[in-house]
């Protein structure tokens, strides 16, 4: 019979040739494609040396074809829990050296069950997908005691609990794709990652028809897109550092040694005075925010409104901010839903949001009508009058129409409204308010000059129309380059902030 120290070197030795997983042949081939290994991709993800793997032991069940004679450790996927940054999350990884990292009952079987430990122990947990989708083999004698509804259920009921990551590092087809995009935010590697539910047409190939730059731009289905798989894991350790861990727990507070009574004066050049005059919004938030660093989400994807994470004076909070530089920072379809998205998960983790505004109001167009401008533009009023963490509103040039709702004012109980000395508010800008409320006049002008005339006086009435209303509801008009300290000090204030709603099982938000 065997000693203790024999079975525990027979355990060892099996161990480390099951963390070769199919060898170092498929390694190689793996690392030609651009494309770190399941275990390596885990190990830049943790803290080093914290990462605890659980089910190496378990294995695919027999099918009776030739497979069965191979040996597949994790039955192709790895999974366990470790640190990031000394917080503790699960995660998995499919391992695309066993197989192409084909998916059979055990490999979601262990996926639940990683799922259904972050529930319970209510920690974030990190998806990293790479695989040819299911194997073949093993779905002829499919079980159906595990199956992919499983997974979306947990799925499910995590989300609003627990931080869910999806990694997409290589192929997720079929369910699994459905699986990436239940998660909070879905990660892409440029060039070697792509994501699609049906089989792509027959003249198009897989990478094409689902790549990650197409998802980035195009569906909004990629919320941050990396260059390769080193930055996609560097910037989740980044987002994860960002979030709590839970529903229950308040943003993390970290020490940035950045003055919370700084000022800018770069504000005063980067703003034009003049409100037909582009800037990027990005530069402003990053004069404000702490060391000027700023965690775009949906980069690419309705540009016209820019989301993302920042700190002030040490704490995490969400920032939804116009940006003039395309469509002149107004509101439409797309970026409605990212709009109300991104709120929805703020509200969901006590995350305060504040709000940079320059917006003409929704884009009016007819094909923004058919797409269902009213619908989309109710989810963005609707999840920002639903939510309850600190809301705290910088108006900085123009707040027009419907961006009173949605950029939130006093009408939608935002707790602080701070505005610019240019700030701009209304119905419409004068020269619109102008082409409505004249148009009889106008229209029986015996003159062109009689014409500009009406108009010159009009613009000119609903101007001091305007300015008595632009300051009503605010808080407090403050010198620009005193953005960050006002901001500061309103977080400070709404610390303790607490909203109860009323007892329902869920709203019916119009999605």
């Amino acid at each position: 019979m065997a000693t203790m120290g024999e079975k525990l070197q027979a355990i060892e030795t099996a161990r480390e040739r099951f963390k070769l997983g199919g060898g170092l042949a498929e390694i190689e081939r793996q690392h030609a494609k651009g494309k770190l290994t399941a275990r390596e991709r885990i190990d830049k993800l943790l803290d080093p040396g914290s990462f605890q793997e659980v089910e190496l032991w378990t294995g695919a069940y027999k099918t009776g074809f030739d497979i069965d004679e191979m040996e597949i450790p994790g039955d192709a996927l790895v999974g366990g829990y470790g640190e990031v940054s000394g917080h503790l999350i699960y995660v998995w990884a499919q391992d695309a050296t066993l197989l192409g990292g084909t998916i059979t009952e055990i490999h979601r079987a262990k996926i639940v069950r990683l799922m259904e430990r972050a529930l319970t122990e209510i920690v974030p947990i990190v998806g990293i997908y790479d695989s040819e989708g299911p194997r073949v083999q093993n779905e002829v004698l499919a079980y159906n005691y595990c199956t992919y509804g499983t997974m979306l259920r947990f799925q499910t009921l995590s989300s609003g609990v627990i931080p869910q990551i999806s990694l997409i590092m290589g192929p997720c087809i079929g369910p699994m794709a459905l699986s990436a995009a239940l998660s909070d935010f879905v990660f892409m590697v440029r060039n070697t990652s792509y994501m699609h539910v049906a089989p792509p047409p027959p003249d198009i190939e897989s990478e094409k028809y689902g790549e990650a730059r197409m998802h980035s731009r195009v569906s909004g289905g990629c919320d941050v897109l990396a260059e390769n798989d080193e930055d996609c894991l560097r910037k989740c350790r980044e987002l994860l550092a960002l979030l709590p861990a839970n529903n229950t727990q308040k943003p993390p507070v970290v020490d940035t040694a950045d003055n919370p009574d700084r000022i800018s004066e770069e504000l005063m050049r980067i703003v034009p005075v003049e409100p037909s005059k582009w800037f990027d919004m990005r530069d402003v938030i990053r004069q404000v925010v702490d060391n000027g660093y700023y965690f775009e989400i949906k980069k690419d994807y309705a540009a016209n409104l820019t989301v993302g994470f920042a700190r002030f004076d040490g704490q995490t909070v969400g920032i939804i901010a116009n940006n003039p530089i395309w469509k002149g920072g107004c509101e439409d379809t797309k970026s409605a839903d990212k709009h109300a998205r991104f709120t929805r998960f703020c509200d969901a983790f006590n995350l305060p949001l504040v709000y940079f505004t320059d917006c003409p109001a929704f884009f009016p167009s007819i094909e923004e009508e058919r797409l269902g401008i009213l619908r989309h533009g109710t989810m963005v009023i609707h999840a920002t009058g639903e939510a309850t963490v600190p809301k705290i509103s910088v108006y900085m040039r123009k707040v027009y129409g419907g961006t009173n709702l949605v950029m939130p004012s006093t009408i939608m109980k935002a707790d602080r409204v701070i505005a610019w000395p240019i700030i701009e508010r209304g119905v419409m800008g004068p020269e619109g308010m102008v082409a409505v409320m004249y148009k009889g006049r106008l229209t029986r002008a015996e003159s062109p000059e009689q014409a500009e005339e009406i108009r010159r006086n009009g613009i000119e009435k609903i101007k001091v129309a305007l300015e008595n209303f632009t300051y009503t509801g605010l808080d407090n008009i403050i010198d620009p380059r005193q953005t960050r300290p006002a901001i500061i000090k309103a977080l400070k204030c709404l610390a303790n902030k607490k909203l109860e709603r009323p007892q329902r099982k869920h709203e019916n938000i119009n999605m």
